[in-house]
């Protein structure tokens, strides 16, 4: 293959990893959306039912891939506790771009393997510094509670992100405090 196939090859590589991600996000917050409209009664009576939530992950970095237009996209796949749902495991995807800003899904899912709860996430991070810390990023964001499954079928619910991860080691942690829907309640 010569160098400019190659060069050819990376570019369509990228260009689709680029679609995809991009009809993953506009599918997501489509559904999002029309699961709001068309459940909009419920959802009234679901946002006066919010009770405390807080959740706390640790998390492997599966992959980065460096997209067009200066997008980062990192896959992590999560574990942790969470209160109302309890010990879960799911995939979160984060794009971020060059000047400090972020968005991510993600969906967790109860060791029951039936109830799940469904998020969308924005905000800003940093890198630590130099030295040993180079690899440390530092996020802070808004949470957003998207929908769910079983318990948390049309979950509502917002607050505040805090992670960090290392892009050296691999790993990451986090914690998202603030309100979903009452299980069950939808």
């Amino acid at each position: 293959m010569t160098l400019f196939t190659q060069k050819i090859s990376r570019l369509l590589f990228a260009g689709a990893i680029c679609a995809v991600t991009l009809v993953l996000f506009v599918f997501v917050f489509a559904a999002g959306a029309t699961s709001a409209q068309t459940k909009a009664p419920k959802a009234a009576v679901a946002a006066d039912q919010q009770v405390s939530f807080t959740a706390t992950a640790t998390a492997v970095i599966t992959g980065v891939t460096k997209l067009p237009g200066g997008i980062t996209q990192i896959g992590f796949n999560t574990t942790g506790s969470a209160t109302h749902l309890g010990n879960f495991t799911g995939p979160l995807t984060r794009l971020q771009d060059n000047q400090g800003n972020f968005g991510s899904t993600a969906v967790i899912v109860g060791a029951n393997g039936k109830d799940s709860i469904f998020f969308s996430v924005s905000g800003t991070f940093g890198s630590k510094g130099g030295g040993a810390d180079k690899c440390v990023v530092t996020s802070t964001g808004i949470y957003t509670v998207t929908g769910g499954a079983g318990a948390f079928a049309n979950a509502t619910g917002n607050g505040t992100i805090a992670t960090q991860f290392d892009l050296c080691a691999g790993t990451a942690s986090g914690t998202y405090t603030g309100t979903i829907s009452q299980p069950n309640s939808n």
